[in-house]
């Protein structure tokens, strides 16, 4: 059996790792299509284009490896069959789940490395390979100036050139106007021939300039005269020779600091995506109890300027609240102490948020509600309170802590205050423009919450479907091992044809329903977690059904297979019309 073993891995390994590579970089050529403008004219050199493309190639490498396993299983198996080595194996008694059986283990070990690849890696070659990329586009061209054209590549410069020379050196009449001084354009240069060369490993541009004039606007204020009345000079400067050095150092590429890119999906692994989509699902309750507040705040005549959110969100929000509490009280013990004692703390955790849900005081609801009628009362029209009034109040502060006051009687306390600005008609239409600017800013208030939740949400959706896909991609190739080591099995077709175009097919599925799953969840119709599993859940049930037809050794490719279907449904067929005749 150990020779069946390495027989069948060791045609099965040769497969794969040549497999792997093309798709990788078949998927590579695709992926940097996208960029490809951004490389054009840039002078960035290979070096710094080859570590630009290892980096996406290991961004790739996820996706590669379930078609690697797919095409390397089909050709394997299907190589077997084809020279009659697998039937030879079955004869002796060995059936096809013990021939698949060294493949699959060395599929599942795969899987487990593509998980912390995509885990560990791909996270830290997104960041560096996006930070690099981000430097790219922000380069600027090589230096191109182009006849008849302003070329504004050099900062606080504008060249324009009439002809250029074949030796690249020679120019003949050009205008260069000077921006140094931030004021137009009032500095203006004219020769009629310039020779242009670099210098110190192309740091500098040196321009020697030829029979000229170089112009100047200046301002020229007289005693006496206002600013307005500043008289403009010229300043004509004739030349037969002058000399321009330009720094190049705009050129170059520069390094931009890599964590202002951390914080995208793509840069972080399943720990911080899990630490984000906490932070998220707070954020987003925190702005749905606030739109209440925002709303009810408005409303004072009719609501008492307060909206009471439902209670399972402002019991949500406790939670959130108090398990972020203990969460930061426990990181900072945790700091302080060894290793040895964290499953203590996080015991500790857990009968802190037992605590939090078995709380039998009063619900969230009713002590915010009581806080806000206890917080209106004392702060209730400040601006016109007098002294003795502020100290009447404060002599009554214990009183008003115990006093229970309900919703009717608040209300009215504020239907009375309000009412005063009924008293002089002169106010009417001052209460009604207020009326209007009032509205005018609950609906932009109401318009921004709306907004900042749901890109709040689908930046959540996303975080989701994004840490989900991390494992799904990996158990893609125990999926795609399932659907190809049985088909080759079945088809019995080695080499490249027939394996490549049904790997083709069962790959164009995979990355499709992948890519509807992305923009599902993004969108809000799917969850993160189907949407990422939706391509394995379709395709496992096809690698099932194939493994079930090769253990029978069903010819499902025959043409007979399905003649004898044919042939069965006819002479059901026959039958049921003979036996309507006789009846």
């Amino acid at each position: 059996m150990k020779k069946l073993d390495k027989l069948i891995l060791k045609s099965f390994i040769g497969p794969f790792v040549i497999t792997f590579l093309v798709a990788v970089f078949i998927l590579l050529l695709v992926y940097m299509m996208k960029y490809f403008d951004d490389f054009i004219g840039k002078n960035i050199g290979f070096a710094t284009l080859g570590e630009l493309m290892g980096y996406f190639s290991i961004n790739q490498m996820p996706m590669a490896l379930p078609l690697a396993v797919l095409i390397s299983s089909l050709m394997t198996y299907g190589k077997l069959g084809e020279h009659f080595e697998l039937t030879a194996i079955k004869g002796s008694g060995i059936s096809l789940i013990r021939i698949i059986l060294p493949a699959f283990v060395f599929c599942v070990m795969l899987a487990i490395g593509a998980f912390v690849l995509n885990d560990r890696v791909v996270p830290t070659a997104n960041l560096r390979a996006f930070s690099l990329l981000y430097d790219i586009k922000q380069t600027k061209p090589a230096l191109d100036l182009r006849e008849g054209q302003f070329y504004s590549g050099i900062p606080k410069y504008s060249i324009k050139i009439d002809k250029k020379y074949p030796d690249g050196i020679s120019i003949k009449n050009i205008v260069i106007y000077d921006h140094t001084e931030g004021n137009g354009n009032k500095r203006v240069i004219i020769a009629d021939s310039c020779r242009m060369y670099s210098f110190m490993g192309d740091r500098y541009l040196k321009m020697d300039l030829f029979n000229g004039n170089h112009y100047i606007e200046e301002e020229k204020k007289k005693s006496g005269r206002k600013k307005k009345d500043e008289v403009p000079q010229f300043v004509r400067t004739k030349f037969a020779n002058m000399d321009l050095v330009f720094s190049l150092a705009s050129f170059d590429l520069n390094d931009t600091d890599e964590s202002l890119f951390a914080d995208n999906r793509y840069m972080k692994g399943i720990t911080e995506l899990t630490e984000s989509i906490d932070s998220m699902g707070h954020s987003m309750v925190d702005s749905k109890v606030k739109v209440y507040g925002s709303v009810a705040s408005s409303y004072k005549y009719h609501l008492a300027g307060y909206l009471e959110p439902p209670s399972d969100l402002l019991n949500r929000k406790e939670y959130l609240d108090s398990l972020k509490e203990t969460r930061k009280q426990i990181k900072s013990d945790t700091t302080r102490k060894m290793n040895d004692d964290g499953s203590a703390q996080l015991g500790r955790e857990d009968k802190v948020v037992e605590n939090i849900k078995a709380d039998s005081g009063r619900s969230y609801a009713s002590r915010a509600k009581e806080e806000h009628v206890v917080s209106f009362l004392e702060n209730k029209n400040r601006s016109t309170e007098t002294r003795e009034q502020q100290k009447r109040k404060k002599e009554k502060k214990e009183k008003y802590d115990s006093l229970f006051i309900s919703e009717d009687s608040l209300i009215l306390v504020v239907k009375q205050q309000m009412d005063s600005l009924y008293m002089r008609p002169e106010q009417r239409d001052q209460v009604l423009s207020r009326a209007v600017g009032n509205a005018r800013n609950i609906k932009s208030t109401l318009n921004s919450s709306v907004l900042r939740m749901k890109g709040l949400s689908v930046s959540y959706d996303s975080h989701v479907v994004e840490k989900y896909k991390k494992y799904a991609q990996a158990f893609s190739c125990i999926v795609m091992f399932l659907i190809g080591a049985p088909l080759g099995a079945i088809i019995k077709k080695g080499g490249l044809g027939v394996p490549i175009i049904i790997s083709i097919f069962f790959y164009i599925i995979f990355f499709v329903l992948t890519s509807m799953g992305d923009k599902w969840a993004k969108s809000g119709v799917v969850d993160g977690l189907y949407a990422a599993w939706m391509a394995n859940a379709v395709l496992f049930p096809i690698g099932v059904f194939f493994l079930k037809q090769a253990r029978k050794d069903a010819k499902i490719f025959d043409a007979d297979f399905y003649n004898v279907w044919i042939d069965k449904v006819k002479m059901w067929w026959v039958a049921r019309m003979a036996k309507k005749q006789t009846t």
